[in-house]
């Protein structure tokens, strides 16, 4: 049982209003080294039971499958590649399952139109799936209708669960210069959903029992982690553009609380660490960008660790490495099995290319 429970933090935070910010401070996690796993990788999944890491990768055709490799860069192989049930296209955003025999997926459904707000990254028209791991068989879980979404899937730390972010059509058409599907602001129509998992036995695995969370609430909503029965997961309120905050909420989503504390910032998913000392997030906070007025286009994130005692840590400094006209954006990471390492993904954005770099980071000590 992960001895994070929702009442640890919550003296830190009830809502999220300006607080006074730590920065850099010395004492604290710190990462004490770097190993360069991948620079052609994505989202990333880290079964502690046997140690592998999951992770998806694009080719140059735009089409995405994922793969499974040891934390030292042995033992690459597509998971997703070979499989006849599975359709082809975008298969990815990859999560474990506690046991390791299988993961769930996001799979370009049957609206996919090939902008880029069906990439992963958003899961407008993709589907839900759960794969084998050793590339056996495919169930689809949850088939999308038009408009909607299956983002950031997550199996609970008991497996008997799945928590994912979903999106219904809001109905209402928006102006805008990107090419969004069903021209809808592409920030609103999100909220969470909860099922319980019927793992295969004689037949295919199953959801039961679905809930929807928030959907009274608008605005963007992603999925991070379940865990003790509690959620884990970042929102931007009201259709807003650009801005999260953190929080974590019962699984019924009730108590719901904000961590992050940063608003007009970009904070998000909040993960708390194995051994529970800690949480953290991607974060805007160490560059000062602020929305309004700035946007996506200067966007720079790192990695920051809330401790107990209140004090926000930057983890990761990507920002201070990149080289002129060059910007980092931390996206998803997962945590090792000992609380000690994190397997990084980030993004090094340049004048017309970018690098999508996957690091093991090991810190100071069990976390």
């Amino acid at each position: 049982m992960h001895p994070v429970t929702l009442a640890l933090f919550a003296v830190l935070a009830s809502g999220c209003s300006h607080v006074e910010k730590i920065w850099g401070v010395e004492e604290g996690p710190q990462v004490v080294d770097r190993f360069e796993l991948t620079r052609d990788g994505g989202r990333v999944s880290w079964c502690h039971a046997q140690d592998l890491i999951a992770f998806d990768r694009e080719d140059d055709d735009g089409n995405m499958d994922v793969y499974t490799v040891r934390p030292d860069g042995s033992d690459e192989r597509c998971v997703t590649c070979d499989i006849q049930d599975l359709p082809t296209g975008i298969r990815g955003q990859p999560a474990w399952h506690p046991s390791c025999d299988y993961m769930l997926l996001a799979v370009q459904g049957e609206h996919y139109q090939g902008t880029r707000f069906e990439h992963v990254a958003w899961g407008i028209h993709d589907d839900l799936w759960v794969v084998a791991a050793d590339g056996s068989w495919a169930e689809r879980l949850v088939e999308v209708p038009y408009l909607g979404a299956t983002l950031h899937p997550q199996f609970s730390d008991t497996g008997d669960k799945v928590f994912w972010t979903a999106r219904a059509s809001t109905g209402e058409t928006v102006l805008t210069i990107e090419d969004v599907p069903g021209d809808e602001n592409q920030w609103d129509g999100w909220y969470l959903s909860v099922a319980d998992f019927v793992a295969p036995q004689d037949g295919g695995p199953t959801l039961a029992d679905r809930a929807d969370l928030y959907t009274d609430q608008g605005g963007f909503f992603e999925s991070h982690a379940l865990i003790d029965d509690t959620l884990w997961f970042s929102h931007t309120e009201g259709g807003a553009y650009l801005v999260d905050e953190g929080y974590s909420a019962a699984v019924d989503g009730t108590g719901r609380v904000c961590h992050t504390n940063a608003p007009g910032g970009w904070d998000e998913h909040v993960d708390p660490s194995p051994n529970g000392q800690l949480i953290t997030f991607n974060s805007s906070r160490a560059t000062g960008w602020e929305h309004p007025p700035d946007t996506a286009v200067t966007l720079r994130m790192d990695i920051w660790a809330l401790t107990q005692d209140g004090a926000f840590v930057q983890l990761t400094r990507y920002n201070d490495e990149t080289p002129l006209l060059t910007r980092a954006v931390t996206s998803d990471y997962a945590w090792g099995p000992n609380g000690r390492s994190i397997a990084s993904y980030h993004v090094d954005v340049r004048l017309g290319a970018y690098d999508q770099i996957i690091e093991i980071l090991t810190l100071d000590r069990d976390w």
